[in-house]
């Protein structure tokens, strides 16, 4: 009870600011299924816009950049928000986040089934894996630091898997929304690709505020309980999602 009405007054505070516009920056292209631009509807849509269209205080414009420049626009208050893990943060401590959302998974993508009880602790043999630009990988860093896993950069994940296929690295690391994205495409129509048993990386999925928006935080936070306690995020989730076990 005493959490709801401190919700309410801070909803009633917030209220008088209603028109302020929050700007929601987005890492463009997007990514399915939690925010990404319909072409037919001419808007951004996702799990993201369902989820935060029924707090009627926030006025948010969605507006796209770059993975490093979307941000350092939080960091310089360019922009309010932007869907991410903290955990991918390179300066947490600059911002604030949002109660878990959805447990982020990624996982290995290769060519060849993984060998039975697969581990990278296994081998001390160098392997390539293919990464995206500007994405860091924390769950990988101490292989990248021993030189266990050497990284092949692209600019988007399309372009990973083709590099995975054409054999030009053993792996490509990938969260599973956008694997699924990805192999869907006609390129891969009649490609195998093996997903490791385990994923590598599950982070709580989160959206970041700039550290000022102390009030907006309060409200999000209770708004994001409230569609997880009523089953309506994991309805806006499946509407979005197919999510293998």
């Amino acid at each position: 009870m005493l959490r709801y009405l401190l919700f309410c007054i801070s909803l009633l505070t917030f209220w008088v600011k209603a028109d302020e516009q929050l700007l929601f920056v987005v890492n463009a292209p997007g990514s399915p299924p939690y925010l990404f631009y319909d072409n037919s509807q001419n808007k951004y849509v996702g799990v993201i816009p369902d989820a935060v269209e029924g707090i009627k205080p926030f006025n948010i414009r969605y507006i796209a950049n770059s993975r490093q420049r979307s941000e350092e626009q939080i960091y310089s208050n360019q922009a309010d928000m932007i869907m991410l893990s903290k955990a991918w943060l390179k300066h947490p401590e600059k911002v604030i986040a949002s109660i878990p959302i959805h447990q982020h998974r990624s996982f290995l993508y290769r060519a060849n089934k993984f060998p039975e009880n697969f581990s990278l602790v296994h081998s001390d043999k160098s392997e390539l894996v293919c990464t995206r630009k500007g994405y860091l990988y924390p769950k990988l860093a101490t292989y990248f630091n021993s030189k266990r896993l050497l990284r092949v950069d692209s600019s988007n994940h399309l372009s990973m898997m083709k590099m995975l296929i054409k054999n030009r690295c053993d792996y490509t690391v990938m969260n599973e929304f956008n694997a699924q994205n990805v192999m869907q495409s006609p390129a891969f129509e009649n490609e195998k690709i093996y997903r490791s048993e385990s994923p590598i990386s599950t982070v709580p999925l989160n959206i970041i505020l700039r550290k000022k928006l102390t009030r907006e935080k309060l409200i999000l936070d209770e708004h994001i309980r409230q569609l997880q306690e009523s089953g309506e995020l994991k309805r806006i989730m499946n509407k979005y999602t197919q999510i293998q076990p």
